[in-house]
């Protein structure tokens, strides 16, 4: 049980430099699991158009309970079964997109494509998998809790709180590992940034 720790090694004010930053960090994953997962704030009418057509299946949520006026039943929502015109669509807003994708070896393509949509709310894509063993730093994977974190407009794991910048963070076993956050770091000209904060 628990949660994993989570370390932020590289911030920019680029989001393609983070994700390009990500993804070398990933590469050094031993293993690596399918898709990954993507969560975002749309704020605007603009924001959402453009994930929608990005992502058509995912759910979209309001971030507030909204429920049918006749059948008083909550409202969920997928790209495919969103209001399109604009009014009723911002009446919405903002909207949740927190979901999961695995997509048949085009998955960088995607997520690459949901960098270059995002709007200017925090956004996160995280991919899982295990860190190879390493006795020399005395670290060793953890499956359930070793992955790569790209954070956009926001400097925290949970990326609720808004910044200018965008984060990459490394999770590790749920005791912390500074030494192998230290590490990664090191391979794309990072360090850690501030102490290991909870993570997935």
């Amino acid at each position: 049980m628990g949660s994993s720790r989570a370390y932020p090694v590289y911030r920019s004010s680029d989001p393609l430099d983070v994700y390009a930053q990500s993804q070398r960090l990933c590469a050094l994953l031993d293993s690596r699991d399918a898709g990954a997962h993507v969560g975002a704030e749309l704020r605007t009418v603009a924001d959402v158009q453009r994930m929608v057509k990005l992502l058509p299946d995912m759910s979209y949520d309001p971030d507030r309970a909204l429920t049918d006026p006749v059948t008083g039943d909550c409202l969920f929502f997928t790209g495919r079964t969103l209001p399109v015109d604009p009014v009723e669509l911002e009446s919405l807003l903002p909207l949740l997109l927190n979901d999961e994708f695995v997509s048949g070896g085009v998955e960088a393509s995607v997520e690459a494509s949901f960098v270059r949509a995002l709007g200017k709310g925090p956004a996160t894509v995280g991919w899982t998998g295990r860190w190879p063993d390493d006795p020399a730093l005395g670290s060793f994977g953890s499956p359930k809790y070793d992955g790569v974190q790209a954070v956009f407009n926001s400097d925290d794991s949970d990326w609720e709180r808004w910044a200018d910048t965008h984060t990459v963070f490394v999770h590790v076993t749920k005791f912390g590992d500074l030494d192998r956050a230290q590490w990664l770091a090191a391979q794309i000209g990072g360090e850690v940034l501030g102490e290991a904060v909870l993570g997935w």
